[in-house]
């Protein structure tokens, strides 16, 4: 593990006022703490007396016999099996530090940092084991979202284009617009793939500007409908609207993308001619939309769950996409300081609701005669 480089301050009483701890760099050298000086802290140091304490895990410095000469007393401080750092003392009365009750006093001092550093350190190997961990299985579920999800529109494409190409001359005008339109939708099938996880790559990077302005909320429900509108054929979507004009301060585009996916998921896995029904109204510090449907609904305990990337409640099935829709919903709610959640209806099927909070008064919207 690298070693850390830090600065400590410890406040000890008025008989010594200066103090600084000293880590080791990469190199196991010891340095200087890059972050500007507290206080209390002692900034002459001399590294070449810190780095033989730390070689030889014995006190050195004024008032010792191993290097006398240095201004300051350097104490080593480790646990039974490292060595962790130093303490550089500057002390008002020299010699006050070597009586005994003193000496007793600094070797709990000293025992009491080096438990804390080791503490800190086993936190942060623990945090770094879990977000390798994480990251191992992220990786894997990519690896098997996608080699199965790309696969099959792969297939299709290529099984399509090679009929059109070896069988051209043979095949009716019908059955090439067929073979067309199947390379066609699988080639935004695998689009969408892409860009989702291209997506949730530039949120967890945090290099997501939102472009917030105000929006009529029938409009951008008006767009996102028309852009489904195929989708939607044979799927009834009645929409609410509260009285009056609803307006959203949003980034538009993100905002549309949630209720797309939020929609395209609903499509996915409820039963055909089911209906959907959208729903906008007004709360105290901002705009609820909502998306019912009529399927079989959210199994207890994944309410939260199916808003993690990569997880599908039916891997491996005939639906296609990585899991990263609802995902990706999360993180652009989030971004907006709203709040997404999934719950299932007394009558049946499943809700899904955000917020988007009002971060100022819209603005008053005047008719010019």
């Amino acid at each position: 593990m690298k070693s850390c480089v830090q600065r400590l301050s410890i406040f000890i009483p008025s008989s010594v006022v200066k103090n600084v701890i000293l880590f080791t760099d990469a190199n196991n050298r010891v340095v200087y703490p890059k972050q500007l000086p507290m206080p209390e802290s002692l900034s002459s140091a001399d590294l070449s007396v810190a780095q033989w304490v730390l070689d030889h895990n014995e006190i050195a410095g004024q008032g010792t016999h191993t290097l006398p000469g240095a201004d300051a007393v350097y104490f080593p401080l480790s646990n039974k099996e490292t060595m962790l750092g130093v303490l550089v003392l500057l002390p008002v009365n020299l010699r006050r530090i070597f009586l005994p009750e003193q000496q007793k006093l600094l070797e709990t001092l000293l025992s009491q940092i080096a438990q804390a550093i080791t503490r800190v350190r086993l936190t942060e190997q623990t945090k770094s084991v879990q977000l390798a961990v994480e990251a191992e299985r992220l990786r894997n579920s990519l690896l098997s979202a996608i080699s199965h999800d790309l696969r099959t529109p792969l297939a299709t494409i290529m099984g399509s284009a090679s009929t059109l190409l070896d069988n051209r001359a043979l095949l009716e005008p019908p059955a090439q617009q067929d073979l067309s339109q199947a390379i066609y939708d699988e080639a935004q099938r695998m689009s969408t793939l892409v860009n989702n996880i291209l997506d949730m790559a530039r949120f967890d990077a945090g290099k997501v500007a939102l472009n917030k302005q105000w929006y009529p909320a029938d409009e951008i429900i008006g767009s996102v409908l028309t852009r489904l509108q195929t989708q939607l054929t044979h799927r009834p979507l009645a929409v609410n609207l509260p009285s009056g004009m609803t307006m959203l301060y949003v980034d538009v585009v993100l905002i549309e993308q949630v209720l797309m996916n939020l929609i395209e998921n609903a499509l996915r896995y409820t039963p055909l001619n089911s209906s959907l029904e959208l729903t906008i109204s007004t709360i105290d510090d901002g705009v609820e939309i909502t998306l019912a449907d009529h399927g079989p609904g959210i199994p207890d305990g994944y309410q939260q769950k199916i808003f993690e990337k990569f997880y599908r409640l039916h891997h491996e099935s005939a639906q296609s996409g990585v899991g990263l829709g609802l995902a990706i919903c999360k993180a652009i709610v989030e971004a907006h300081g709203g709040i997404i959640r999934a719950q299932n209806r007394a009558t049946g099927g499943a809700v899904f609701s955000f917020t988007i909070p009002l971060e100022q008064a819209p603005p008053v919207l005047t008719t010019e005669l």
